[in-house]
């Protein structure tokens, strides 16, 4: 077929393999332990109050998010290419963000105090525990933008699982002491980010070393950052907005319960995300000629993963839903299924959006991003109102779906190729085969 002949003759399975291991595992191990603090808060927190709990914390990634100003991607690229001055990049990054964060989150803090937060149970506490919990989620994503910059794979690895055991632990010392409330539960939150972000940052300068910021450094990495800052933020937006916009749009019980459907489904995310992201040095670095082909190869590869899951999610994932969290989440299956087709969207959006980062056209990398985020808000001020934590995942699904195939028309007119090209094969059956047997063989190399 066309598809074979265009095929690079070297599989991706055996460079793709050791990468996508590696962030996978950390991705997995890391997220079991955030996926069993959700689960104790559920069991323990009406869906009300859980909603409580889900506004502010993922206000706080939101605005940490946002005070970055594309300073960690600048810092993954200064400390991989410019070892002579890392300790000045990495402290320029730090001192940058704890200033952006803090002002940003405690402007926020000022706005929820005075007008008032769109859900209940938000005081001056709940305030100044969602500026601890932000400054630190800032500072985290520095330190582990800085040690891929610096190719410390294996340590980003395991400090990547810190903060979601302490998470994890702190949770459940709650619930064992005995009861958890939305209070508590944002006290563990806060207090996990803290600690886990002031040992990261203690050891990012014992490796990286320590060095006076630098204002003209400064001003080179927000000029850099700032072109990759809009579609790197939307695409982040994706996964958060919904929830916010729910505290504005929908009752607090709605967000709860949606919150659980969202951290139920995310878990089919975590390996086309792995395999993509460990794609793009590969990608870049192959010919010009095969790069296309062997983007399409990797997309297809994904895909053959991705589908599977998806419907495993929805003969065994829903049905275990309420067992996991609860009977009070009995309504968090139906937004549970309409999520899972757009795991579908999500793997193509994130396939394309890094082969164009790797082809070198960062402009075009950003527009399944930012189209995914536009029909996602239009369809999540519609629907929201109106079917709630229904209507967002509706609209979840259909903003991947779309940014998808936005960010696949977008390489097709860069790098023109058929659609049936993204059609899976047999041959791309083996290579799936071949892919999952090399990352078994590293998995088995780490245990040893």
């Amino acid at each position: 077929s066309a598809k074979e002949n265009q095929a690079p003759s070297t599989p991706w399975s055996s460079s793709i393999a050791g990468g996508s291991t590696l962030f996978m595992l950390s991705q997995i191990v890391g997220n079991a332990g955030f996926f069993i603090a959700v689960a104790i808060l559920a069991r323990g927190l009406d869906p009300s109050a859980r909603g409580t709990v889900a506004f502010i914390t993922v206000a706080g990634i939101i605005v940490a998010r946002l005070a970055g100003f594309g300073i960690p991607q600048a810092t993954i690229v200064f400390a991989a290419q410019r070892e002579q001055v890392r300790p000045a990049v990495l402290s320029t990054a730090l001192s940058f963000t704890l200033a952006t964060a803090t002002g940003l989150a405690a402007a926020v803090a000022v706005v929820l105090s005075i007008a008032g937060a769109p859900v209940s149970g938000i005081g001056s506490y709940e305030l100044v525990l969602f500026c601890a919990g932000t400054v630190a989620l800032a500072l985290l994503e520095v330190v582990y933008s800085f040690f891929l910059g610096i190719a410390r794979f294996g340590l980003r690895a395991g400090l990547i699982t810190i903060v979601p055991w302490c998470y994890a632990v702190a949770v459940a010392a709650d619930s064992l002491a005995g009861g958890i409330s939305s209070r508590s539960a944002l006290a563990d939150w806060a207090a996990a980010h803290v600690v886990g972000s002031s040992v990261v940052v203690a050891i990012a300068l014992s490796v990286g070393g320590r060095a006076r910021p630098q204002l003209a450094l400064l001003r080179e990495s927000i000029s850099f950052g700032i072109r990759a800052w809009a579609g790197n933020l939307s695409f982040f937006l994706n996964f958060r907005a919904d929830q916010i916009l729910m505290g504005f749009l929908a009752a607090d019980a709605a967000l709860g319960i949606y919150a659980v459907a969202v951290n139920g489904g995310e878990g089919i995310l975590y390996l086309p995300a792995a395999i993509a992201t460990a794609a793009t040095p590969t990608i870049a670095r192959t010919a010009p000629g095969l790069r296309t082909a062997r983007t399409l190869g990797v997309l297809r590869g994904v895909l053959l993963v991705t589908i599977p899951s998806v419907i495993f999610g929805a003969l065994v994932g829903a049905p275990l839903l309420p067992v996991v969290f609860g009977s009070s989440y009995d309504e968090a299956v139906t937004p549970f299924l309409i999520l899972l087709p757009g795991a579908i969207g999500f793997a193509a959006l994130v396939v394309f959006t890094n082969a164009l980062i790797a082809d070198s056209a960062p402009g075009a990398s950003s527009a399944g991003a930012v189209v995914s985020l536009l029909v996602g808000l239009t369809l999540d001020v519609v629907l929201i109102p109106r079917f709630g934590a229904e209507g967002a995942a509706a609209a979840a699904s259909a903003a991947f779906l779309a940014g998808g195939l936005a960010s696949a028309v977008m390489y097709r007119i860069r790098s023109p190729f058929a659609w049936t090209e993204l059609v899976p094969g047999r041959r791309d059956i083996d290579v799936v085969r071949a892919t999952g047997g090399a990352m078994l063989r590293q998995v088995g190399v780490g245990a040893r």
